[in-house]
């Protein structure tokens, strides 16, 4: 089987969502032939040290934040790539930029295409993306994205949710094509080294890891602090998305005096399994998780967890394994659970240690890749061997799509392209009609509102990496300047 994956992000960037993605395709590629086809320097082939091949397109931006230059001559080299490798899946983990535009190619050329949901579709804008850029917080990109990833789903083969609550979600969003539950992996093995710690220790450690965003509520855990002795620490492992929230958790913790609580800033992810090796319990007020990587983390190396009620802490954290509380709980509640943990004999906790990692022993990367390899053959099986087209549906929905927009030149000169297609079969040279019929029938493949929205992301695209490109240099010159 040859499959491509599909990522926004370069390899250790993006988060949970970036690192899943990029460990899918270096598992699958020990089993099948895969390709990851994600931001790079340069647009092209290439093969990491590790041995994965990466199809390279080039971005602008650094750290989490870059975006893709989808101009004409990319987008041909990525036509090109796909043409010659012939994959038999694409599975893309984003809804935008390069998912969209390999979305598009896999409908011209009847290949199976797939989508991984790392976000619940119904609060798509609530998972970082309005911390980074906070132009999106209005109604209307709000709208425009729902509406967009909505078209998206309708020409996905397959989603894949990564658990119940996310197929749910999946399903009252609107999709009634196949969905399958696979969840994340992860390499249990380098977790599971970790030694239990110490509850006889005089300082009691309480880690949290992950990106600082109000989402993840860690404000919640500076008033849980308020309420526990001084010899219990927290440390805060992380960056700020928003550079703003991050310096009012700092000026808080300050105001407040808790000395006992630290800020690490980012640490990179091999360095994780030491802090957990070292930390009592794993606290998460996160308000809402699809399913975090960090939880199973801690769980799998042993780490009793106290967290309040979301998506991951409702389907993996319970008294047997540590602490479960309402989403309303009071802080100094959470606080007791904490110290009910803590103040545990060695046997007792030893055994919360040993009940977490049983917990996650399912979600190796090695039970995961089989779920879904048996994924991607079933669909080969079931699908039909041409799919169907459906222009008058298509160009239905265009013009839906269109009607979205304001009014102004744009959405007229929308109206009038579909109309010119609309025509083009009748207005060909009769010489030409033989050479062009395959490929008027490939792109009658692509619903017409794919296309629209393909043009729209062409366009930013191209305008935001031209954008982060002079911003990255002219930063990059004042350092020079300075230093």
């Amino acid at each position: 089987m040859k499959v491509v994956f599909v990522s926004l992000f370069k390899e250790e960037f993006g988060g949970g969502e970036g690192r899943v993605a990029h460990e899918l395709a270096q598992y699958f590629a020990s089993r099948h032939g895969t390709v990851m086809m994600c931001p790079g320097d340069t647009t092209g082939l290439y093969e990491t040290e590790s041995g994965l091949k990466i199809f390279g397109v080039r971005s602008a931006g650094e750290g989490h934040v870059y975006v893709t230059a989808l101009s004409a001559r990319n987008v041909r080299r990525m036509f090109h790539f796909l043409d010659e490798f012939q994959p038999d899946v694409v599975h893309a983990h984003d809804p935008a930029s390069l998912g969209l535009i390999a979305q598009i190619w896999a409908r011209m050329h009847d290949v199976l295409f797939v989508h991984t949901a790392h976000v619940l579709p119904s609060r798509i804008l609530d998972f970082g993306a309005t911390d980074v850029v906070k132009i999106l917080r209005s109604s209307l990109t709000g709208s425009v994205a729902r509406q967009g990833l909505s078209n998206f789903y309708q020409n996905c083969d397959a989603i894949i949710a990564l658990n119940q609550p996310g197929a749910q979600d999946i399903r009252e969003f609107g999709y009634d094509g196949n969905v399958f539950v696979i969840p994340n992996g992860r390499d249990l093995k380098k977790y599971g080294v970790c030694k239990n710690a110490e509850v006889s220790s005089q300082e009691r450690v309480l880690t949290f890891i992950g990106s600082i965003t109000e989402r993840k509520n860690q404000r919640y855990l500076l008033e849980v602090m308020k309420h526990l002795p001084a010899h219990y620490k927290l440390q805060i492992v992380g960056e700020a998305l928003d550079p703003a929230y991050g310096r009012r958790l700092r000026n808080l913790a300050k105001r407040r005096h808790l000395d006992n609580v630290v800020f690490t800033g980012q640490v990179v992810h091999k360095d994780i399994p030491p802090y957990l090796q070292e930390t009592h319990v794993f606290v998460s007020a996160s308000k809402m998780e699809v399913q975090s990587l960090v939880v199973i983390e801690a769980l799998a190396s042993g780490t009793p967890v106290v967290g309040l009620s979301n998506e991951t802490i409702d389907g993996l954290v319970d008294d047997e394994v540590g602490c479960r509380l309402p989403q309303d709980a009071d802080p100094k509640a959470f606080a007791r659970c904490v110290e009910n943990i803590c103040q545990a004999s060695q046997s007792e906790y030893d055994r919360l240690c040993e009940n977490a990692r049983d917990r996650v022993r399912t979600l190796d990367w090695a039970n995961v890749i089989s779920l879904t390899t048996e994924a991607y053959e079933t669909l080969l099986r079931e699908r039909p061997a041409v799919a169907p087209s459906s222009t008058e549906k298509g160009r239905a929905r265009l013009r839906r799509t269109i009607s979205l927009l304001p009014p102004g030149e744009v959405r007229d000169v929308l109206m009038q392209q579909l109309a010119v297609l609309e025509r083009i079969q009748q207005e060909i040279d009769p010489k030409s009609r033989l050479r062009l019929a395959s490929k008027i029938k490939r792109a009658r493949r692509v619903p017409s509102s794919s296309w629209v929205y393909a043009g729209l992301t062409v366009s930013i695209s191209v305008i935001g990496y031209l954008f982060l490109r002079y911003v990255t240099s002219l930063f990059g010159m004042r350092k020079s300047r300075d230093a």
